[in-house]
């Protein structure tokens, strides 16, 4: 889950949950225009074979078109935005970013169509059958390598060369260019990725010091200290009144994702449950099936017979299991940077003496615990081979970057909503721009910039729009209005998430999953069914309902039902 509170706090991830799982299959009034002469569309261009798109010659790419083009592209709305439609109509047709294109840039945006978030992928899919595109075409994972193998996507290579900003380019190195290598098939660069940050993906602990207080304990260093810790906080009473009803590990029925999750733990003892990682000679392997896995699955049964782990964690979501943490009863999990917005945010909130703070995984031996990140982009957005100024949607692209980041030489905050505008979106204007992207450090950046204010008294970093608005919320907190503690537990100087990442950071401990392009065939058609036989083995063997052993048999079974198809494809796609 990534939850954004205020701008520009946490990307819009869906990262972040917008990170790729390599196992994982990974609507407004405007009616569809078939027409065949549409403005921006123009017959195949005659490079096809060239591996070089086509650009306009007659038009300057960088500037304002002398004569205002058209360009077609598609939109999923957001929730935020369908208000926004309920509101004003037209919004999504006029709004800050089109008249600016229009002014700016020359170019007037046609959306063929329109439907809310939820309904997008599948709009698309049937767009992609019946061949019915615009020019601009965002696109998952899937759909991207679904376009690029049909020869619908113009191969845009020398065309972002030559016209992405400066600035823009930064923003691509800021990403170690990940987002453009997933966009890259063989040698070539066929989409322009919407970055995210995948250092934000990152595992880390989140643990009640004030229990660890209580005990007289220190945070972990080790996995034996993990270990004494949740036995400390299951038979100790570390919240003091009296009652045996606490347990020390806060764990959901799915075992990965991103809060009381089971990924962090599984990379402190150097195992990658979802990740693929070299075997030694070049090749890779998957992480999931390794015997490290197996070591940390024997340790988790451990946990769960002395009742560290609760009994009945097999059937609770993430909301029950947030409903332990609001409760009290949960003192440590591992999870990502956002729950501090949730569910920790509702544990102060109930109980201010709650002191969930963030602390680096750690490793089973001397070896440093890495966590694995994946890719950093989740959407693509493809240039349709028919287009007539492929150039253009170069120019949409740097049009954000230009306005959008709080870093940014020419950043305007109307653009992105906070001073309102008649968008009706506060704080979310951004969401209405064609093309969307993000500054892969931006929350980073934002972490160092409050410790600059907070512990060097640096006052010249709230020059910048995003850390000048999270420096107040962190001082509004301090002054004691514990609503917005949140915010200081994601980005302030003290035990916050980002410190853990900027620890990571700092000691070159990100382990990048070696394999982070679209799915395989394989993983597409077996890829549920490997997932659902690996939770419900996990699973058994952490309640003690099959031997650790079981975990060999569930590598073989994974090997023989697609595993090795899906291992041969990575390596030939790698």
């Amino acid at each position: 889950m990534e939850k954004k509170a205020s701008y520009p706090k946490i990307l819009a991830t869906a990262v972040l949950t917008a990170a790729i799982l390599v196992l994982a299959a990974c609507s407004g009034n405007h009616t569809t225009n078939n027409e065949s002469d549409r403005s921006s569309q123009a017959s195949q261009t005659s490079n096809d074979n060239t591996g070089e798109a086509a650009v306009s010659k007659a038009e300057d790419a960088k500037g304002k078109y002398d004569s205002p083009i058209t360009v077609t592209s598609v939109m999923g709305l957001s929730d935020q935005v369908q208000k926004s439609v309920a509101i004003k109509p037209d919004v999504v047709n006029d709004n800050i970013w089109t008249r600016g294109y229009e002014k700016e840039l020359g170019i007037k945006i046609k959306y063929l169509w329109t439907v809310p978030g939820a309904q997008m992928e599948q709009k698309m899919n049937v767009a992609i059958s019946s061949n019915d595109l615009p020019d601009i075409i965002p696109a998952n994972p899937r759909q991207f390598k679904m376009l690029v193998d049909t020869g619908v996507a113009m191969d845009i290579t020398q065309l972002f060369d030559q016209y992405a900003s400066d600035f823009t380019k930064k923003m691509m190195e800021a990403d170690k260019n990940i987002g453009l290598n997933q966009a890259t098939v063989e040698g070539k660069l066929m989409g322009i990725p919407q970055l995210n940050g995948a250092i934000d993906a990152a595992s880390m602990i989140w643990i009640r010091a004030d229990w660890l207080k209580n005990l007289g304990l220190e945070p972990p260093k080790t996995i034996d200290d993990v270990m004494k810790i949740a036995e400390a906080f299951t038979k100790n009473d570390p919240d003091r009144n009296g009652a045996n009803d606490t347990y020390g590990l806060g764990l959901v029925k799915d075992l990965m994702g991103g809060f009381a999750v089971l990924d962090g733990f599984f990379e402190g003892y150097h195992g990658y449950v979802n990740g693929w990682i070299d075997d030694g000679s070049g090749n890779l392997v998957f992480g999931g099936i390794q015997p490290p896995i197996k070591s940390a699955l024997a340790k988790l049964a451990e946990m769960y017979k002395n009742g560290y782990i609760d009994k009945e964690f097999s059937v609770k979501d993430t909301a029950k299991v947030a409903e332990s943490v609001t409760a009290g009863k949960v003192g440590m999990l591992y999870g990502q940077h956002w729950n501090p917005f949730y569910p920790l945010q509702d544990a102060k909130n109930k109980d201010p003496k709650a002191d969930w703070q963030a602390f680096p995984i750690v490793s089973v031996d001397s070896v440093p615990a890495k966590p694995m990140i994946n890719g950093s982009a989740a959407t693509f957005y493809v240039v349709n081979k028919k287009m007539k100024n492929p150039e253009a949607a170069v120019k949409l692209y740097n049009y954000f970057y230009a306005k959008d980041p709080a870093i940014s030489p020419d950043f305007d905050p109307a653009y992105h909503g906070k001073n309102g505008e008649q968008e009706k979106i506060p704080d979310q204007n951004y969401q209405l721009a064609t093309m969307t992207s993000f500054y892969p450090q931006q929350n980073l950046f934002i972490h160092q910039s409050v410790n600059k204010y907070f512990n060097e008294k640096d006052q010249s970093v709230l020059e910048n729009y995003w850390v000048k608005d999270n420096v107040e919320q962190i001082e509004n907190y301090k002054a004691g209005d514990n609503k917005l503690w949140s915010g200081y537990a994601w980005a302030g100087p003290d035990n916050s998430a980002f410190n853990v990442i900027e620890s990571y950071d700092k000691n070159d401990l990100f382990l990048q999953n070696g394999y982070i392009k679209a799915d395989t065939e394989s993983t597409t058609q077996k890829g549920a069914t490997l997932n659902q036989m690996r939770s419900e083995t996990f699973t058994k063997i952490i309640m003690g309902a099959a031997p650790v052993d079981e975990f060999d048999a569930y590598v073989t079974k994974w090997r023989k039902l697609g595993g090795d198809d899906i291992t041969k494809e990575v390596n030939a796609a790698k």
